[in-house]
């Protein structure tokens, strides 16, 4: 399943099943994270973020997230996070956190 980028305002049908070629796929152990939820975004160094919406591209389902206080790299290569300029994460790529924990 080869599609193109698509932005969701909620959660669309999904499997876990990496293998499925006819579903969205979650790489993730966890749920999909709820939108206004902080995730941590464990690839290249993006850090935690707020979950404001969710999309799918090549068959991945991922979270569109705006990190508190990413790098100087980030910024440069993407302009400040904001509704219009969030950043796509997918499961494998971000961890839950949990209430209270710092980042």
């Amino acid at each position: 399943m080869n599609t193109p980028f698509q932005r969701h305002t909620t959660v669309p049908p999904y499997t876990r099943d990496l293998a499925a070629n006819d579903q969205v796929k979650w790489s993730a152990e966890f749920e999909v994270p709820e939108i206004g939820t902080d995730i941590l975004v464990r690839i290249n160094g993006i850090g935690r973020a707020k979950v404001v919406g969710y999309a799918t591209q090549d068959g991945y389902l991922g979270v569109m997230c705006e990190p508190y206080n990413p790098p100087d790299w980030w910024v440069r290569q993407n302009g400040l996070p904001g509704p219009a300029n969030a950043a796509l994460a997918f499961g494998a790529e971000i961890s839950r956190i949990q209430t209270g924990e710092g980042a």
